[in-house]
């Protein structure tokens, strides 16, 4: 009887354990309307007109991986990909790009194109990057 007891005490202990384990996944792109996962430490805002506080931040934060691209189709690597421009405030003359991120509360376009100077250096590895899945 006392075995049965500690091993049903070991099994609760053991579930306990491991509800109480948090799972660290790798960060993903937000469906629209949900809010962007705030686990990362904000970038320094040396352009004050660089929209922050959209889904798309993990782009100037830290560099794409395959893991990030590989189940997503060409156009959604395409926003990805442009969503960096868009954060900076380019027009687009595509019409599906234009409609997606006007319809993005954040977006802000206030230029026809980016100056390589505005990006720092992880969204220019992220564009040169995602430009390989486009």
């Amino acid at each position: 009887m006392k075995t049965m007891k500690n091993k049903w005490l070991t099994i609760a202990l053991l579930l306990f354990a491991l509800s109480t384990i948090s799972v660290v996944a790798q960060p993903s792109i937000p469906r629209r309307g949900q809010r962007a996962n705030r686990g990362y430490r904000q970038a320094p805002r040396r352009n004050s007109r660089v929209a922050w506080g959209t889904q798309y931040d993990w782009l100037s934060q830290r560099r794409a991986t395959y893991r990030d691209v590989q189940y997503k189709d060409r156009g959604q690597v395409r926003v990805l990909l442009n969503s960096i421009y868009a954060r900076h405030g380019r027009y687009f003359k595509d019409p599906n790009l234009s409609d997606y991120f006007y319809s993005q509360s954040w977006y802000r376009p206030f230029r026809n194109e980016v100056p390589a100077s505005s990006f720092n250096s992880i969204e220019q590895y992220n564009i040169n990057f995602l430009s390989k899945y486009d």
